[in-house]
């Protein structure tokens, strides 16, 4: 059974299963906040991902930017969406996120991927179709920490490292303070106008990076704000493979 589980985002890879868990960290000695984008252009194609040093320049101020982030994430409360993921070998999968904020996700991958990652409000479960297993994790060991914490946990903990704008898109790079949750994660915001109600702006997707400086891209479509979520869809059970199990003996 799996004891910790250092990062959920970056573990959101068909790749990834909950045997090889435990190794996957984050490098928090690195250079922080958007720096990581050079390197991961280096290593693997990303058509969106923006150069760090436009993203730095904003032009409205730190505090202004910052400002807008903490709005923004106080604003959203529900969110769904189809997601397209690059893994850090080049492969792609996809499929469906239902958010809840704060506290619930539920990342649904479409076959062959045998994965189904859930967060209940306090809790990560990885449930492995092809192993029959379910894995858990507090959310606060993970970097799912910061896209489920209520924008008043954000702006007391100095989670925020890092905030600026490119192509129309608001950056917030985001590190856990006390090191409980390793690494760096950027959320990207689709922001064309900083003065629209802080409800309409959508999440566009995210960037995260693991211990070996691999990086996971992440970019949402169909994203539908505000529309109730069935609670349902947040709660996992750690049972779920047993009937099947059963049936085999």
């Amino acid at each position: 059974m799996l004891t910790t589980l250092a990062t959920a985002l970056a573990a959101l890879s068909t790749g990834w299963s909950t045997a090889d868990a435990g190794a996957a960290t984050f490098d928090v000695s690195a250079d922080t906040g958007l720096a990581f984008a050079q390197e991961a252009e280096e290593t693997q194609e990303a058509e969106t991902l923006p150069p760090p040093e436009a993203v730095e320049q904003s032009g409205r101020g730190e505090a202004v930017e910052r400002a807008r982030a903490l709005e923004i994430f106080a604003a959203v409360e529900t969110l769904q969406a189809r997601f397209r993921q690059v893994n850090p070998d080049g492969s792609v999968s996809e499929g469906d996120i239902a958010l809840s904020r704060p506290g619930r996700v539920r990342f649904a991958y479409d076959a062959p991927s045998p994965l189904l990652i859930v967060a209940d409000g306090s809790t990560v479960a990885i449930a492995d179709s092809a192993l029959e297993t379910v894995d858990r994790a507090p959310i606060r060991s993970t970097p799912l920490r910061w896209l489920l914490a209520p924008a008043s946990e954000l702006e007391s903990s100095g989670a925020i490292v890092e905030v600026g704008r490119y192509d129309n898109q608001l950056y917030v790079t985001l590190e856990d303070p006390e090191g409980e949750a390793e690494g760096r994660v950027t959320l990207a915001f689709a922001d064309a106008d900083p003065a629209a109600p802080a409800g309409e702006v959508a999440l566009a997707g995210w960037y995260a990076v693991d211990g070996m400086g691999s990086l996971t891209q992440v970019t949402l479509d169909e994203v539908r704000l505000g529309q109730r979520v069935d609670p349902r869809q947040f709660v996992l059970d750690d049972d779920m493979f047993s009937s099947r199990r059963r049936g085999r003996r």
